[in-house]
């Protein structure tokens, strides 16, 4: 594998990536506090359910930093590669509780678009 950084992006490209970027900083800045602050009655109890309280303000805290990570563009493929495998993880853990909805689901949503965000971001091309 070889990574190249590949600099051409058409002007459709880069709104999309703004787009995309402005919606998953919105989207991991709510979560990422809800789990911090633990307020959300139904986040505690699915965290509680799979026996996970322990990681829950951690995952709130790295949800945060990805999300402004992910606005910083030397950092957003760094970003987006760090919160994709908390994406596979979560939809994971989903699973293996029996709390698939509708969280599971949604976990990869963020998956892909995460990694729509590493291909239109343009820095990184594994061949």
């Amino acid at each position: 594998m070889e990574a190249t950084i590949q600099t051409s992006q058409s002007k459709a490209q880069k709104i999309t990536l703004r787009v995309l970027t402005v919606f998953m900083l919105m989207w991991m800045l709510a979560i990422g506090v809800t789990k911090l602050i633990g307020t959300q009655p139904d986040l505690v109890d699915t965290f509680t359910k799979m026996n996970m309280m322990g990681i829950m303000r951690l995952a709130g805290v790295l949800e945060i930093l990805g999300g402004i990570g992910l606005m910083l563009p030397r950092f957003r493929t760094y970003a987006a590669l760090g919160l994709l495998p908390m994406f596979i993880g979560a939809f994971a853990a989903h699973f293996a509780s029996q709390t698939m909805l509708p969280m599971g689901p949604m976990s990869l949503f963020a998956a892909a678009l995460t990694l729509c965000i590493i291909k239109l971001d343009g820095r990184l091309s594994i061949n």
